[in-house]
């Protein structure tokens, strides 16, 4: 008798390599899996404009960072004490017209140095199809409300046709670019529990339609991983909302044996090799014990940076 569903995930094309360049963006979801990377020393850039959850508001954030047009002072607005612009998250505000400015632009152009390299890969985390447009711009879409009472806004579905549009055109600017896209397990149950699952299904079927129409798209299942796969409360936090640091773990399991190539596999298990031996607690400095610990350490850290070209 099976007490658990057997998924296996569908590789990409062209599997990944510790060497490429990740770009990580989208919704907190986004932010698990660049610890992960980051933990296991990989060349990540994540979350250039802070977390965001929508789709078009991603879209205009991967187009800018192409681009690299730097954000002016028409970009900024102030509110309850704070400068911000509609493009980013609230961790980028400050009393400080010119410091907000600086700190944005200084991130643009690092982020537009990263996209661009060989072989990048961007990795895209979908939270909702709900947006919310100022009522006085024509139904500007914001990555973030920053606090504006509710009546500022429109708040609707996107259409899966307004999601291809904008990345499509997103997609075909960035020709050398590999997207991985995921739909975030994490339930937004603000809007209702019926209408997160018609927000999630439009996620879904856009990201579908992407991967047919796009060479350059792949859709990596971690919505289905924890949503179907684990299925249990025992996998969600306290708040029964956010997957558990199992759960993340879990997944990340999975992405690594699916999207990673094995020689990078074989990295990973090296870092955290590395990574178990500096952090183990020497009891008593100075013995012989602790002289070959320190000498079989540094002996793991050569044979790293000579198999992998790379120090950690």
């Amino acid at each position: 008798m099976d007490f658990k569903l057997k998924f296996t995930p569908k590789s990409p094309n062209q599997r990944f390599n510790y060497k490429q360049p990740m770009l990580l963006t989208g919704s907190c979801f986004a932010d698990n899996i660049g610890d992960l990377l980051a933990k296991h020393q990989f060349n990540i850039l994540s979350q250039p404009n802070g977390v965001v959850y929508n789709p078009i508001s991603i879209a205009k954030q991967i187009k800018q960072i192409g681009e690299g047009i730097p954000y002016t002072e028409n970009d900024l607005h102030f509110y309850n004490e704070l400068y911000h612009t509609w493009y980013h998250h609230t961790s980028f505000n400050s009393t400080s017209k010119s410091e907000v400015l600086q700190q944005i632009n200084a991130t643009l152009t690092h982020a537009n140095q990263f996209i661009h390299q060989p072989q990048t890969i961007v990795y895209v985390t979908f939270g909702s199809a709900f947006v919310y447009e100022l009522k006085d711009t024509l139904g500007f879409v914001v990555a973030n409300c920053h606090k504006y009472p509710q009546q500022n806004f429109n708040k609707r579905l996107l259409t899966v046709n307004e999601i291809l549009g904008c990345w499509q055109e997103v997609m075909t600017a960035l020709p050398h670019v590999q997207f991985v896209f995921t739909v975030s397990p994490v339930r937004h149950i603000k809007d209702g529990l019926f209408e997160n699952n018609v927000s999630k299904g439009i996620l879904l079927q856009a990201v579908y339609e992407l991967c047919k129409q796009q060479n350059n798209a792949y859709y990596f299942p971690a919505y289905e991983v924890v949503v179907d796969e684990l299925r249990d409360y025992r996998f969600y936090d306290t708040d029964l909302i956010h997957p558990t640091p199992q759960a993340i773990e879990y997944v990340w399991q999975q992405l690594v044996k699916t999207c990673f190539d094995e020689l990078t596999q074989q990295f990973i298990a090296d870092v955290k090799a590395l990574n178990a031996m500096r952090n183990h607690r020497i009891m008593h400095q100075g013995t012989m014990t602790h002289d070959k610990f320190i000498e079989a350490l540094k002996e793991k850290e050569t044979r790293f940076i000579s198999t992998y070209c790379t120090s950690i």
